[in-house]
C-alpha cells in the first residue's frame, strides 16, 4: 500500500460508505486501512458530522457533509495534480509545473 495523507485516508473511508449503511469491517476492507486507523478516523468523521452512526444497528454511512468533502477532494486532485504529491510529502519542497 502506498503512503497516503490523512486527507486521502479520510476520503477513502468516506467513499467506502457512500451508497449504504456499512459495518466497520466493510469500511476497513474497502478503504484499505487498519483497525486502529479506522477507529481513529471514524471518531473524527462522526465528530465533524462527515459520517453518521446508527446506535441501533452499529452501522455507518457518509453524511451530506462527507459527500461534499469527497467532491471537493476529487476536484482538488483533478485541478491540481501536484496537490497529490504535496499531500503525500508535505515537508518536501517540490516544484512542479501545473497545466
Amino acid at each position: 500500500m502506498k503512503n497516503r495523507s490523512e486527507i486521502e485516508i479520510m476520503a477513502a473511508i468516506l467513499n467506502a460508505a457512500v451508497s449504504n449503511w456499512e459495518y466497520k469491517t466493510t469500511i476497513m476492507i474497502n478503504a484499505g486501512v487498519s483497525h486502529s486507523q479506522l477507529t481513529r478516523y471514524l471518531m473524527t468523521a462522526v465528530d465533524r458530522k462527515l459520517m453518521e452512526y446508527s446506535e441501533i444497528t452499529g452501522l455507518y454511512r457518509t453524511a451530506e457533509a462527507g459527500l461534499i468533502f469527497i467532491k471537493k477532494h476529487e476536484e482538488m486532485c483533478r485541478i491540481f495534480p501536484a496537490y497529490l504529491i504535496y499531500l503525500r510529502f508535505p515537508t518536501t519542497i517540490v516544484l512542479l509545473e501545473v497545466l
